[in-house]
C-alpha cells in the first residue's frame, strides 16, 4: 500500500492526502483507504467517470479476502486546526 497505492493517489494533481487505516480482528485485518481530494472532477481523473466504482490493483488479489464494489464519498464540513 505504501509503495503502490499511496504514490498512485498522490500522483494525481488535486489529491490532498491519503491515509490507509487498519483494524486487526483475530486472524483477519480490515483496511480502509481514506483519501482527500480538491473536487469530484479531480476524483474522476483518478477513478474514472463513475467515481463510486472501487479501484483495485492486480496485487490486491494476493492480500484481500473481499472486494467492495463501490466506494462512498463524503464532503468535509468541519475540521480542527
Amino acid at each position: 500500500m505504501n509503495t503502490r497505492a499511496i504514490p498512485d493517489y498522490q500522483s494525481v494533481e488535486g489529491n490532498v492526502g491519503v491515509y490507509i487505516l487498519e483494524h486487526p480482528e483475530g486472524e483477519v485485518t480490515h483496511f480502509i483507504t481514506l483519501s482527500f481530494w480538491e473536487s469530484m472532477e479531480v476524483i474522476q481523473g483518478f477513478a474514472g467517470q463513475d467515481v463510486e466504482v472501487a479501484k483495485y490493483y492486480s496485487e490486491d488479489e494476493d492480500f484481500l479476502l473481499e472486494f467492495e464494489p463501490r466506494v462512498v464519498h463524503y464532503e468535509v464540513v468541519g475540521q480542527s486546526h
